[in-house]
């Protein structure tokens, strides 16, 4: 158990806040209620998302906030806020129908949060607090609601026009205007993390981890931004949609580009020179308006995978649109997707999607030592495999990339390991036959 202290944050005045009601005879004493003003939710999670459901937004998912110096006996609650200093805010409460979880790791991807953001939108700032209540009944007689509302507005004010380098608790409980007096009294901090995202030409997205400062929590995170189009499309249709459907641009709409690859496979063979080769385990070929690959069989490993590679051209500072799909439906633990970047068979940069709707991006060299920009994980822009995905990869030689999937932004990065070179399409599975193909391929450069 710990607490920050509030000395160095709060007013003279307010000083008293400082300590616990154990440790300071000067602390003003609970208010006492025979019962709660307003009951307890039945829910587990009080959720409030001030997000817009017709423009983008950004979504935290948090599949562990993990907690570190809680006390053996210790329930605790998790509060999630996140803001933006022109005065959005959403927050989290969990658990809310208990005084708090004796537990030292939280799930919390069933209940993402997020905030609506738009042009204008410079930053937005996560804030994670974890506590332990010794009178929960203060915070019922509060209002849960009104609890969680205050300590976000509170939170999305300091933001706006505090210290950065104040703890936030202390400057919203001490510009509560007593307000959260009496609540504070009773709670034991077990800590506290904030990050703030901003909009360096795209927001970071992606899964990262963070660590408190106090020391007291650790957090997994996936941040996720969702265009206007994603918030306010219907959800996908059970079944297999039409493969048709696939997102795809116009060459117009890349202003400053030329086009210089737009492979549909045709029945001449191409416009470019894709590997075509078999062995027992595959067959590489361009067939039915396709690059195609045919996993057909397993041998001397638990998998099956072949790729092919433009072997004639290489490109630098480049856009690519590679619409790929998966022909069978129960592939087990199939993958697709695309090397670019890419010099040779054993160095490139990996950018692929899953049967379980998961993706991943790493830079492989000599086919031993990799970076994980991004492990496997989900993402809601997949569709299933057999339908067809776009893939969509922003390269520049200062190293800067931008993926997609299916129009949606995924992940950006700066790496200078491989900044020109090839295309190569790649068929993974863990069961056969899998197919994997590539129905069209679209490549820009700078005019």
């Amino acid at each position: 158990m710990f607490r920050r202290w509030l000395t160095i944050c709060l007013c003279a005045g307010l000083a008293l806040l400082a300590c616990s009601p154990q440790d300071s005879p000067n602390t003003p004493a609970p208010t006492q209620v025979s019962s709660p003003a307003h009951p307890t939710p039945e829910t587990p999670a009080l959720h409030d998302d001030d997000t817009s459901s017709t423009g983008p937004r950004l979504r935290v998912t948090l599949p562990s906030i993990a907690l570190l110096k809680r006390a053996p006996d210790q329930s605790a609650q998790v509060l999630l806020v996140m803001a933006d200093p022109q005065g959005a805010y959403s927050y989290l409460l969990y658990p809310a129908n208990r005084p708090g979880d004796v537990t030292d790791e939280f799930d919390l991807t069933d209940y993402p949060i997020e905030l609506t953001v738009d042009e204008s939108t410079t930053s937005a700032t996560l804030w994670i607090l974890a506590f332990h209540n010794q009178r929960y009944q203060i915070a019922e007689h509060l209002g849960l609601d009104a609890l969680a509302s205050t300590l976000a507005s509170g939170f999305r004010t300091w933001i706006a026009e505090g210290n950065p380098a104040q703890d936030p608790l202390a400057a919203v409980v001490s510009a509560s205007s007593g307000a959260l007096f009496d609540w504070f009294a009773t709670i034991d901090v077990l800590g506290q993390a904030v990050t703030t995202f901003r909009p360096e030409g795209t927001w970071p997205v992606g899964l990262e981890t963070l660590r408190s400062a106090d020391g007291g929590l650790s957090a997994v995170y996936t941040m996720q931004y969702l265009s206007s189009a994603s918030a306010t499309a219907p959800p996908e249709p059970a079944g297999t949609p039409v493969a048709g459907d696939v997102p795809t641009l116009s060459p117009a709409e890349r202003a400053g580009y030329v086009l210089r690859l737009d492979e549909t496979f045709s029945e001449n063979g191409g416009e470019s020179a894709w590997y075509q080769g078999r062995d027992n385990t595959f067959v590489n070929q361009i067939v039915d308006g396709a690059y195609e690959i045919a996993l057909i069989d397993i041998e001397d490993r638990d998998h099956a995978v072949s790729w092919g590679s433009i072997e004639s051209q290489r490109f630098e500072d480049y856009v690519v649109e590679a619409e790929v799909r998966m022909v069978e439906e129960d592939v087990d633990d199939g993958r697709l997707g695309i090397w670019f970047n890419y010099q040779d068979d054993y160095n490139f940069i990996y950018f692929g999607i899953s049967t379980r709707d998961e993706y991943r991006v790493a830079i492989i060299q000599r086919n031993q030592n990799r970076i994980e920009i991004q492990d496997w994980t989900p993402h809601p822009a997949i569709r299933p495999l057999t339908a067809g995905n776009l893939l969509t990869i922003e390269t520049s030689r200062d190293g800067s990339v931008a993926l997609g999937i299916n129009g949606e932004r995924v992940r950006s990065f700066d790496d200078e390991t491989f900044t020109s070179g090839s295309i190569a399409f790649f068929c993974y599975a863990q069961s056969v036959p899998a197919t994997c193909r590539l129905e069209r391929i679209r490549i820009w450069e700078p005019e």
